[in-house]
Protein backbone atom coordinates (compact mmCIF):
# COMPACT_ATOMS: atom_id res chain seq x y z
CA UNK A 1 0.00 0.00 0.00
CA UNK A 2 2.72 2.48 0.50
CA UNK A 3 4.74 1.29 -2.65
CA UNK A 4 1.65 2.51 -4.62
CA UNK A 5 0.51 6.08 -2.42
CA UNK A 6 4.05 6.96 -2.91
CA UNK A 7 3.80 6.37 -6.93
CA UNK A 8 0.23 7.93 -6.26
CA UNK A 9 1.72 10.72 -4.63
CA UNK A 10 4.98 11.36 -6.92
CA UNK A 11 2.82 11.62 -10.01
CA UNK A 12 0.70 13.89 -8.72
CA UNK A 13 3.08 16.57 -7.14
CA UNK A 14 4.86 16.25 -10.36
CA UNK A 15 4.37 18.06 -13.31
CA UNK A 16 5.43 16.52 -16.80
CA UNK A 17 8.37 17.78 -18.40
CA UNK A 18 7.76 20.09 -21.33
CA UNK A 19 9.47 19.24 -24.51
CA UNK A 20 12.21 21.77 -25.54
CA UNK A 21 11.22 23.00 -29.03
CA UNK A 22 14.45 24.27 -31.28
CA UNK A 23 14.24 26.32 -34.03
CA UNK A 24 12.62 25.35 -37.49
CA UNK A 25 15.07 23.18 -39.69
CA UNK A 26 15.36 24.36 -42.83
CA UNK A 27 16.34 21.52 -45.60
CA UNK A 28 20.06 21.55 -46.71
CA UNK A 29 20.39 22.25 -50.65
CA UNK A 30 22.47 19.75 -52.73
CA UNK A 31 25.99 20.96 -52.38
CA UNK A 32 28.02 21.10 -56.29
CA UNK A 33 31.04 18.04 -56.52
CA UNK A 34 33.78 19.57 -54.98
CA UNK A 35 37.24 20.14 -57.43
CA UNK A 36 40.50 18.03 -56.67
CA UNK A 37 42.57 19.77 -54.50
CA UNK A 38 45.37 21.21 -56.57
CA UNK A 39 47.77 22.26 -53.90
CA UNK A 40 47.58 18.85 -52.09
CA UNK A 41 48.60 17.02 -55.48
CA UNK A 42 51.43 19.75 -55.66
CA UNK A 43 52.34 18.66 -52.25
CA UNK A 44 52.21 15.16 -52.86
CA UNK A 45 54.57 15.35 -56.08
CA UNK A 46 56.80 17.55 -54.01
CA UNK A 47 57.16 15.15 -51.81
CA UNK A 48 57.59 11.95 -53.53
CA UNK A 49 60.32 13.60 -55.61
CA UNK A 50 61.99 15.78 -53.21
CA UNK A 51 62.11 14.14 -49.36
CA UNK A 52 64.88 11.60 -48.68
CA UNK A 53 66.39 12.51 -51.64
CA UNK A 54 69.69 11.05 -50.31
CA UNK A 55 68.22 7.75 -50.02
CA UNK A 56 66.21 8.05 -53.26
CA UNK A 57 69.77 8.82 -55.38
CA UNK A 58 71.71 5.72 -53.36
CA UNK A 59 68.83 3.09 -54.40
CA UNK A 60 68.56 4.69 -57.96
CA UNK A 61 72.80 4.00 -58.21
CA UNK A 62 72.49 0.74 -56.57
CA UNK A 63 69.75 -0.67 -58.99
CA UNK A 64 72.08 0.64 -61.93
CA UNK A 65 74.84 -1.15 -60.50
CA UNK A 66 73.05 -4.41 -60.31
CA UNK A 67 71.75 -3.79 -64.08
CA UNK A 68 75.57 -3.51 -65.19
CA UNK A 69 76.77 -6.19 -63.16
CA UNK A 70 74.03 -8.39 -64.46
CA UNK A 71 74.12 -7.68 -67.84
CA UNK A 72 78.12 -7.29 -68.58
CA UNK A 73 79.10 -10.40 -66.98
CA UNK A 74 76.99 -11.90 -70.20
CA UNK A 75 79.20 -13.44 -72.79
CA UNK A 76 78.68 -11.67 -75.94
CA UNK A 77 80.46 -12.29 -79.91
CA UNK A 78 81.36 -9.88 -82.18
CA UNK A 79 83.16 -10.11 -85.96
CA UNK A 80 87.00 -9.07 -86.21
CA UNK A 81 89.02 -9.18 -89.11
CA UNK A 82 92.89 -10.65 -88.98
CA UNK A 83 95.35 -9.92 -91.62
CA UNK A 84 97.28 -12.52 -92.66
CA UNK A 85 101.14 -13.25 -93.74
CA UNK A 86 102.96 -15.98 -95.94
CA UNK A 87 106.37 -17.68 -95.05
CA UNK A 88 107.73 -18.91 -98.57
CA UNK A 89 110.30 -21.35 -99.90
CA UNK A 90 112.96 -20.31 -101.68
CA UNK A 91 112.72 -22.33 -104.41
CA UNK A 92 109.29 -21.73 -105.32
CA UNK A 93 106.85 -19.42 -106.05
CA UNK A 94 103.38 -18.75 -105.10
CA UNK A 95 101.31 -19.04 -107.94
CA UNK A 96 97.31 -19.60 -106.79
CA UNK A 97 95.75 -15.97 -105.06
CA UNK A 98 96.76 -14.99 -101.68
CA UNK A 99 94.42 -14.57 -98.67
CA UNK A 100 95.26 -11.28 -97.32
CA UNK A 101 92.97 -11.63 -94.41
CA UNK A 102 90.22 -13.63 -92.66
CA UNK A 103 87.13 -13.47 -90.76
CA UNK A 104 87.23 -14.10 -86.82
CA UNK A 105 83.89 -14.42 -84.18
CA UNK A 106 85.22 -13.58 -80.60
CA UNK A 107 83.70 -14.54 -78.25
CA UNK A 108 83.47 -13.44 -74.40
CA UNK A 109 82.52 -10.93 -71.31
CA UNK A 110 81.13 -7.37 -73.12
CA UNK A 111 83.63 -5.33 -70.50
CA UNK A 112 86.54 -7.33 -72.34
CA UNK A 113 84.92 -6.96 -75.72
CA UNK A 114 84.47 -3.34 -75.33
CA UNK A 115 88.54 -2.52 -74.97
CA UNK A 116 89.20 -5.59 -77.96
CA UNK A 117 90.75 -3.86 -80.78
CA UNK A 118 91.48 -5.86 -84.48
CA UNK A 119 94.55 -3.70 -84.88
CA UNK A 120 96.42 -5.11 -82.35
CA UNK A 121 95.75 -8.83 -83.30
CA UNK A 122 99.29 -10.29 -85.02
CA UNK A 123 98.67 -11.45 -88.33
CA UNK A 124 98.26 -15.08 -89.25
CA UNK A 125 101.70 -16.37 -90.75
CA UNK A 126 101.32 -19.09 -93.03
CA UNK A 127 104.83 -21.16 -93.30
CA UNK A 128 104.71 -23.00 -96.61
CA UNK A 129 108.27 -23.34 -96.96
CA UNK A 130 107.44 -27.57 -96.45
CA UNK A 131 104.09 -27.00 -97.60
CA UNK A 132 102.64 -28.97 -100.43
CA UNK A 133 100.46 -28.08 -102.97
CA UNK A 134 96.93 -27.78 -101.59
CA UNK A 135 94.50 -26.97 -99.32
CA UNK A 136 96.41 -25.29 -95.74
CA UNK A 137 93.84 -25.40 -92.62
CA UNK A 138 93.45 -22.19 -90.38
CA UNK A 139 93.26 -22.94 -87.26
CA UNK A 140 92.23 -20.20 -84.03
CA UNK A 141 95.16 -21.35 -81.98
CA UNK A 142 97.07 -19.75 -84.79
CA UNK A 143 95.77 -16.60 -83.67
CA UNK A 144 96.42 -15.22 -80.19
CA UNK A 145 93.75 -12.73 -78.42
CA UNK A 146 93.79 -10.94 -75.02
CA UNK A 147 93.23 -13.14 -71.82
CA UNK A 148 89.64 -13.97 -71.56
CA UNK A 149 88.78 -13.77 -74.87
CA UNK A 150 87.81 -17.64 -77.30
CA UNK A 151 87.36 -17.23 -81.27
CA UNK A 152 83.94 -19.48 -82.11
CA UNK A 153 84.93 -19.85 -85.90
CA UNK A 154 87.07 -18.95 -88.58
CA UNK A 155 86.51 -18.02 -92.04
CA UNK A 156 87.85 -19.37 -94.51
CA UNK A 157 88.78 -22.06 -92.66
CA UNK A 158 91.19 -23.23 -95.81
CA UNK A 159 93.34 -21.50 -98.23
CA UNK A 160 94.66 -23.14 -101.45
CA UNK A 161 98.05 -23.03 -102.43
CA UNK A 162 99.95 -23.99 -105.60
CA UNK A 163 103.64 -23.28 -106.35
CA UNK A 164 105.81 -23.65 -109.63
CA UNK A 165 109.59 -23.42 -109.99
CA UNK A 166 110.91 -20.48 -109.49
CA UNK A 167 113.96 -18.92 -112.42
CA UNK A 168 115.61 -15.99 -113.33
CA UNK A 169 115.54 -14.16 -116.82
CA UNK A 170 117.30 -10.94 -117.94
CA UNK A 171 114.94 -8.60 -119.44
CA UNK A 172 115.45 -4.98 -121.15
CA UNK A 173 114.11 -2.52 -119.05
CA UNK A 174 111.56 0.32 -121.10
CA UNK A 175 111.51 3.88 -119.65
CA UNK A 176 108.10 4.70 -119.99
CA UNK A 177 107.35 8.37 -120.43
CA UNK A 178 104.15 10.34 -120.04
CA UNK A 179 103.02 14.52 -121.28
CA UNK A 180 104.45 15.89 -124.01
CA UNK A 181 106.96 18.12 -124.88
CA UNK A 182 106.22 21.72 -125.44
CA UNK A 183 104.89 22.89 -129.32
CA UNK A 184 107.99 22.32 -131.96
CA UNK A 185 109.95 19.40 -129.52
CA UNK A 186 110.27 16.21 -129.50
CA UNK A 187 111.60 13.51 -127.71
CA UNK A 188 114.76 12.32 -129.89
CA UNK A 189 115.56 8.89 -127.21
CA UNK A 190 114.60 7.55 -123.85
CA UNK A 191 116.86 5.24 -122.59
CA UNK A 192 117.51 3.46 -118.87
CA UNK A 193 120.56 2.69 -117.30
CA UNK A 194 121.42 0.00 -116.97
CA UNK A 195 119.44 -1.17 -119.99
CA UNK A 196 118.94 -4.81 -118.92
CA UNK A 197 117.83 -6.81 -114.83
CA UNK A 198 117.74 -9.63 -113.78
CA UNK A 199 114.31 -10.44 -112.50
CA UNK A 200 112.87 -14.06 -110.81
CA UNK A 201 109.54 -15.76 -111.14
CA UNK A 202 107.56 -18.67 -111.56
CA UNK A 203 108.77 -20.02 -114.76
CA UNK A 204 105.68 -19.93 -116.56
CA UNK A 205 105.46 -16.20 -115.62
CA UNK A 206 109.21 -15.15 -116.57
CA UNK A 207 108.38 -17.36 -120.55
CA UNK A 208 106.26 -14.57 -121.81
CA UNK A 209 108.28 -11.97 -119.89
CA UNK A 210 111.08 -10.20 -122.25
CA UNK A 211 110.86 -6.35 -120.24
CA UNK A 212 110.07 -4.71 -117.72
CA UNK A 213 108.85 -0.69 -117.42
CA UNK A 214 109.92 1.82 -115.38
CA UNK A 215 107.80 4.55 -113.23
CA UNK A 216 105.98 7.07 -115.23
CA UNK A 217 108.37 9.75 -116.03
CA UNK A 218 106.95 13.33 -116.75
CA UNK A 219 107.97 15.20 -120.56
CA UNK A 220 105.10 17.93 -120.09
CA UNK A 221 106.52 21.28 -121.60
CA UNK A 222 110.02 19.89 -122.11
CA UNK A 223 111.89 21.71 -124.13
CA UNK A 224 115.84 20.47 -123.48
CA UNK A 225 117.11 16.74 -122.21
CA UNK A 226 117.21 15.84 -119.15
CA UNK A 227 118.06 12.61 -116.26
CA UNK A 228 116.27 11.75 -113.57
CA UNK A 229 116.21 8.69 -110.99
CA UNK A 230 113.19 6.34 -110.57
CA UNK A 231 112.44 2.59 -110.01
CA UNK A 232 111.36 -0.41 -112.09
CA UNK A 233 108.05 -2.03 -111.47
CA UNK A 234 107.91 -5.35 -112.70
CA UNK A 235 104.21 -7.33 -113.35
CA UNK A 236 103.07 -9.05 -110.61
CA UNK A 237 104.86 -12.15 -109.28
CA UNK A 238 108.32 -10.81 -110.16
CA UNK A 239 110.28 -9.74 -108.52
CA UNK A 240 113.78 -7.70 -109.47
CA UNK A 241 116.99 -10.19 -108.05
CA UNK A 242 119.03 -6.75 -107.34
CA UNK A 243 118.10 -3.35 -107.13
CA UNK A 244 115.05 -2.09 -108.84
CA UNK A 245 116.86 1.81 -109.18
CA UNK A 246 117.18 2.76 -112.29
CA UNK A 247 118.46 6.22 -114.27
CA UNK A 248 116.33 7.32 -117.10
CA UNK A 249 118.15 9.58 -120.34
CA UNK A 250 115.62 11.31 -121.75
CA UNK A 251 116.94 13.58 -125.10
CA UNK A 252 114.70 16.67 -126.41
CA UNK A 253 114.94 17.88 -129.34
CA UNK A 254 113.41 20.28 -131.97
CA UNK A 255 110.77 18.83 -133.94
CA UNK A 256 111.89 18.76 -137.89
CA UNK A 257 109.17 18.60 -140.25
CA UNK A 258 108.46 18.89 -143.75
CA UNK A 259 105.86 20.92 -144.93
CA UNK A 260 103.91 21.25 -148.41
CA UNK A 261 102.77 24.63 -149.67
CA UNK A 262 100.66 24.55 -152.77
CA UNK A 263 99.44 26.83 -154.89
CA UNK A 264 101.55 29.70 -153.82
CA UNK A 265 101.57 32.48 -156.23
CA UNK A 266 104.15 33.87 -158.18
CA UNK A 267 105.44 36.88 -157.74
CA UNK A 268 106.47 39.33 -161.09
CA UNK A 269 106.68 42.43 -162.27
CA UNK A 270 103.86 44.76 -163.78
CA UNK A 271 103.25 44.20 -167.22
CA UNK A 272 104.47 40.28 -167.13
CA UNK A 273 102.63 37.43 -166.73
CA UNK A 274 103.78 33.64 -165.42
CA UNK A 275 102.62 30.58 -166.64
CA UNK A 276 101.82 28.56 -164.59
CA UNK A 277 100.64 31.86 -162.07
CA UNK A 278 101.34 29.53 -158.64
CA UNK A 279 103.91 27.01 -157.27
CA UNK A 280 104.10 24.29 -154.92
CA UNK A 281 106.88 25.49 -152.32
CA UNK A 282 107.80 22.57 -149.86
CA UNK A 283 109.89 23.59 -146.69
CA UNK A 284 112.12 21.42 -144.59
CA UNK A 285 113.57 22.36 -141.56
CA UNK A 286 112.47 22.42 -137.40
CA UNK A 287 108.84 23.42 -136.95
CA UNK A 288 108.96 26.69 -135.64
CA UNK A 289 111.39 28.05 -138.03
CA UNK A 290 108.89 26.54 -140.82
CA UNK A 291 105.96 28.10 -139.77
CA UNK A 292 107.10 31.17 -139.00
CA UNK A 293 108.73 31.04 -142.79
CA UNK A 294 105.13 30.20 -144.23
CA UNK A 295 103.83 33.82 -143.30
CA UNK A 296 106.88 35.05 -144.89
CA UNK A 297 107.94 33.48 -147.79
CA UNK A 298 107.05 34.73 -151.17
CA UNK A 299 107.79 32.74 -154.81
CA UNK A 300 109.36 35.58 -156.86
CA UNK A 301 110.22 35.66 -160.79
CA UNK A 302 113.28 38.43 -161.70
CA UNK A 303 112.67 40.02 -165.11
CA UNK A 304 115.31 42.68 -166.42
CA UNK A 305 114.81 45.83 -168.46
CA UNK A 306 116.53 44.22 -171.24
CA UNK A 307 113.52 41.58 -171.84
CA UNK A 308 111.04 42.25 -173.76
CA UNK A 309 110.30 38.48 -174.64
CA UNK A 310 108.64 35.66 -173.53
CA UNK A 311 111.30 33.36 -171.97
CA UNK A 312 111.65 30.49 -169.42
CA UNK A 313 113.04 31.84 -166.24
CA UNK A 314 113.86 30.66 -162.77
CA UNK A 315 111.63 31.04 -159.74
CA UNK A 316 113.18 32.01 -156.55
CA UNK A 317 111.66 31.66 -152.94
CA UNK A 318 112.40 35.03 -150.79
CA UNK A 319 112.02 35.58 -147.02
CA UNK A 320 113.41 32.83 -145.62
CA UNK A 321 114.91 32.06 -142.30
CA UNK A 322 118.28 30.58 -142.32
CA UNK A 323 118.15 26.62 -141.86
CA UNK A 324 115.26 26.15 -144.26
CA UNK A 325 115.34 23.78 -146.66
CA UNK A 326 112.97 24.63 -149.37
CA UNK A 327 112.11 23.19 -153.01
CA UNK A 328 110.30 24.65 -155.41
CA UNK A 329 107.60 22.68 -158.40
CA UNK A 330 107.48 23.75 -161.10
CA UNK A 331 111.33 25.13 -160.46
CA UNK A 332 111.12 27.59 -164.22
CA UNK A 333 108.13 29.19 -165.19
CA UNK A 334 107.20 30.21 -168.72
CA UNK A 335 107.07 34.51 -168.59
CA UNK A 336 105.62 36.63 -171.56
CA UNK A 337 104.66 40.62 -171.65
CA UNK A 338 101.27 41.55 -171.16
CA UNK A 339 101.74 44.47 -173.63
Amino acid sequence: MSRARSETIGSLGRAPARASKGPPISPTPPQPPREPNRSRLREWLHGAFFDNVGLKFLSMVLAITVFLLVNTDRDREISARVGVSYTLPDDKVLVSDRLDEVRITVKGPWQRLRKFDERELDRVNLDLRRAPTGDIPITPDMIHLPSGLTITSVSPRTVRVAFERRVDKLVEVNAQLVGRPQHGYIVADAKAVPATLKVHGAESTLAALSAVHTHEVSVEGRTESFTTETDVVPPDGVETAGSSHVIVQVTVEEALVTRKLPGVAVSIPAGWAATPASVEVTLTGTLLAVEKARAALQPVVKVSGNDTKARDADVVVEGLPPGIGVKISPERVRIAPTK
